[in-house]
């Protein structure tokens, strides 16, 4: 499992996908890195957290506001970039080239392809940490407030990834190419947040009970996505979580994530090629 993990991401990096991610990510660094500087006061006064030339506030309030913009403000981009990059790895697995070279061995299939689906998520958590860590180093170096909640931040976003990354996995194996892998995907993040507001957005519209019901299913049974960047957003404004905030959306997206992930795995063990 651990050598198709390997190969996986040096065959990302060997399409050159792996470097424009990483280097846009760079680029996010940088461009925060700009935006956001320290300054003191005049006459020796205390040290504040600017943000452009205009904002100014105390290091406490600052910077956890400042990296929960930031976190806010490329999550989006990075899921969709991911999904167009690392759906090939799963589905390029599938081709009949790869499995004349690869389920032909004696490595169990759900390794190979587990090792692939790993690869995937890793690229994800690469790309945040790459465009995250260098302004929460530098602010944590020079203000002294810590911003170790930016690590646990990751955690949550990668999962959130994996959940949405497991429907890629369950999508391509049907060996239909890789379009429906990342629309499917790309439709279970967009419905993330109206399903998380359905109560405001489709049910004022729509009065039938069966609908509501079935939208109530939905949401429990999908993805949080959209939930679980609040919970990251909590963590920055109080630096702890409260039961309350994470347990629903964090539990209920990993069971999603294990759940169709085991199904294409098991799927993948008895499909015949």
């Amino acid at each position: 499992m651990f050598a198709t993990y390997w190969n996986s991401l040096d065959e990302a990096t060997s399409r050159r996908v792996a470097y424009v991610i990483f280097g846009l990510a760079l680029l996010v660094a940088v461009v925060f890195n700009m935006i956001v500087h320290t300054r003191r006061l005049p006459n020796s006064g205390p040290l504040v957290v600017a943000v452009g030339s205009l904002s100014f506030d105390a290091p406490a309030f600052a910077v956890p506001a400042v990296l929960n913009a930031e976190l806010r403000a490329t999550g989006s981009l990075w899921f969709m970039l991911v999904i167009f990059a690392a759906a090939p790895l799963l589905t390029a697995g599938l081709e009949k080239g790869w499995l004349d070279l690869t389920f032909s061995k004696g490595t169990p299939r759900w390794k190979i392809f587990l090792g692939r689906f790993l690869a995937g998520v890793t690229l994800y958590s690469l790309t945040v940490l790459v465009s995250t860590a260098p302004l929460a180093i530098r602010l944590w170096w020079v203000t002294g407030i810590p911003t170790w909640q930016l690590g646990i931040a990751l955690l949550i976003q990668s999962l959130s990834f994996a959940a949405v990354f497991s429907l890629c996995a369950l999508a391509a194996l049907p060996q239909k190419g890789v379009a429906l892998p990342i629309v499917g995907a790309v439709g279970l993040v967009i419905l993330s947040t109206p399903l998380a507001h359905r109560q405001e957005i489709f049910f004022q519209l729509i009065s039938s009970k069966t609908v509501h019901i079935a939208l109530d299913w939905a949401y429990r049974i999908l993805p949080k996505c959209s939930e679980l960047e609040n919970v990251g957003a909590a963590l920055f404004q109080t630096g702890h979580l409260a039961a309350s905030v994470w347990w629903w959306p964090v539990w209920s997206t990993a069971a999603f994530a294990l759940g169709t992930l085991g199904l294409s795995l098991w799927i993948l063990q008895r499909k015949s090629f």
